[in-house]
């Protein structure tokens, strides 16, 4: 199980299957083409997450062939291989929203049903394992996996969101002495390397629902993981994954406020917006970057070694990522 020659060879599976899925798809003509909804110019071949999916999925049942990562690894890949199956056909198709949620909603009920729920600390107050903590552990699982599809949408953003969260958890489950658990997470970072080579401004290849959905469920699955093996806390999770969630969350909200049609596709995302600003995918991307090492880290460190005031350090990590995001959504309402 701890034979790291096995993540380079996840990293070069990753990358050249999503070359692979390159020459495919420019010879089938499956391209990502530009709308006014598009924040690229030309059309791409979408679909490498077919290499994530790929290469994570083959790295885990080789590593945890006689061992686990603290969970029943073959149901929980399983759910997630559902998750990613009808991303593809989402790719493929563009199903409705309820095909998409109900699908998800499955992979998530057996996600829970393999790994059970954490506590929920809040000061000196500590929420047992119930029925509350369930619905609210599957109502945000299934808002993650769908705010990850939401943030994927400028060159490079959703893998280097998914690399500094996942590689953070691993040093946190290193630290605690988790090692199967940190190798887990090490396999998907290795997978999404190879993919983001790729992916970078400008991208050469989309990761499409089926890489969005995935991961969105694999970060769910590993922060789960964490907090339920108490490797860390939920407040370090949430401290962690600022950037998506308060971007995805508010726009969503505001869009509801202001009587748009929410669920449908749009461009008015505070990362999109900075994107335009900025004239750049990349210069969004290293700004993201920037703030989650400078600003989100240390907090979510301080959650992570005192998580009696984790509460109020996510309060204070989301505070300014919220004043953000206010900013670009009155720019674009005052541009209208």
């Amino acid at each position: 199980m701890t034979d790291y020659l096995i993540l380079p060879f996840t990293f070069v599976l990753s990358f050249m299957a999503c070359r692979g899925v390159i020459h495919f798809s420019r010879k089938l003509q499956w391209l990502d083409h530009p709308n006014s909804r598009s924040s690229h110019d030309s059309p791409t071949p979408t679909g490498g997450g077919i290499g994530i999916v790929l290469s994570f999925s083959l790295a885990v049942l080789v590593v945890f062939a006689n061992t686990t990562p603290g969970f029943n690894h073959y149901l929980v890949l399983l759910f997630g291989l559902l998750v990613a199956a009808i991303g593809f056909v989402d790719d493929l198709f563009s199903l409705g929203i309820w095909s998409r949620i109900s699908v998800q909603c499955l992979a998530i009920a057996g996600a829970l049903a393999v790994m059970g729920v954490p506590a929920i600390q809040i000061y000196t107050v500590v929420i047992p394992p119930g029925l509350i903590t369930v619905a609210l552990a599957g109502f945000c699982f299934l808002w993650f996996i769908n705010l990850f599809n939401f943030m994927d949408g400028i060159d490079g953003l959703a893998a280097a969101e998914t690399l500094f969260i996942s590689l953070a958890l691993f040093a946190l489950s290193r630290t605690n002495e988790n090692p199967e658990l940190a190798y887990f997470i090490l396999l998907l970072a290795a997978a999404v390397s190879g993919f983001m080579l790729l992916n970078l401004a400008p991208a050469r290849i989309f990761m499409g629902d089926i890489g969005s959905n995935f991961l969105g469920y694999l970060l769910g699955v590993i922060m789960l993981a964490g907090t339920v093996n108490g490797v860390t806390s939920i407040w370090t999770c949430l401290i962690l994954a600022g950037i998506f969630i308060i971007d995805a969350t508010l726009t969503l909200l505001y869009r509801m406020y202001r009587g748009e049609r929410w669920f449908y596709a749009h461009r008015n995302h505070a990362y999109q917006r900075a994107a335009d600003m900025l004239g750049s995918h990349g210069k969004v991307v290293v700004a993201a970057t920037l703030i989650n090492l400078v600003w989100l880290l240390p907090l979510a460190i301080a959650a992570h070694t005192i998580p009696d005031h984790g509460l109020s350090l996510t309060l204070i990590a989301w505070f300014p990522l919220g004043l953000v995001v206010w900013y670009l959504q009155r720019r674009v309402v005052a541009q209208q």
